[in-house]
């Protein structure tokens, strides 16, 4: 009888020592994970947490468009900087009326710099809205700002005679600004005139050729062609 509570006693104890080896299971109450009690005490999860809060994208490439330049065609200019050496995308020049769109696709350029240039050949009547689209090839897509041009079309203007002799007469339905500049470049009539039938004299001049400049005063728009002085 002695010999049976020996071993039943040993068998509780056995049973008490493997329970105890054992780590104790509990949960946390935030996330409602399994954890278990570390060397310090502090409860761990079974598994790793995923990461809610991936790592911000990289910042906007930059993509300077600089302001529109009306060309003496009658043109406009556009001129653009990417400040990074990505290539193997492309640009779309888009252009709107209204500031706030929709926008036209006028031309797809492909880039093979950190800069480039576009001219358009018939810009808009009016005051038009330009931007640039850079598309990289990986599908990403970035917008410069908006830049703002007016353009109010053929300018009416006309000089007469030419060869001249005494007076010339200049018809404009804008106000410009009138230079002409003999053969070495120096600037011998410099005027600004308002719209309509106007004369300048060139008794003064001597015989030649002569360079005259007129610039419309509204848009910029530049026109030069050559006078015969007899």
């Amino acid at each position: 009888m002695r010999i049976l509570t020996l071993l039943f006693l040993l068998a509780i104890l056995c049973q008490a020592t493997n329970l105890a080896g054992q780590p104790i299971v509990g949960v946390d109450p935030e996330s409602g994970q399994k954890v278990v009690p570390v060397n310090q005490g502090i409860p761990v999860p079974i598994s790793p947490r995923v990461n809610s809060n991936p790592k911000p994208s990289s910042q906007l490439l930059a993509l300077k468009l600089e302001d529109p330049v009306m060309t003496p065609q009658g043109r406009v200019l556009l001129k653009w900087e990417t400040g990074h050496a990505y290539k193997g995308g492309y640009f779309n020049i888009e252009r709107s009326i209204y500031p706030e769109g929709p926008f036209e696709v006028v031309a797809v350029l492909r880039q093979d710099s950190a800069g480039g240039k576009f001219t358009d050949e018939m810009p808009l009547k009016g005051k038009s809205h330009y931007r640039l689209k850079w598309v990289h090839a990986d599908g990403n897509s970035y917008y410069s700002r908006l830049a703002a041009t007016s353009f109010s079309g053929d300018m009416t203007c006309r000089f007469y005679p030419n060869p001249v002799d005494n007076m010339l007469i200049i018809r404009s339905e804008q106000a410009l600004d009138l230079m002409l500049t003999d053969q070495h470049g120096k600037a011998r009539i410099n005027l600004k005139l308002t719209g309509g039938l106007q004369t300048v004299d060139v008794s003064h001049l001597e015989k030649g050729m002569y360079i005259i400049t007129i610039t419309q005063t509204e848009t910029g728009r530049i026109t030069t062609e050559k006078l015969l002085k007899n």
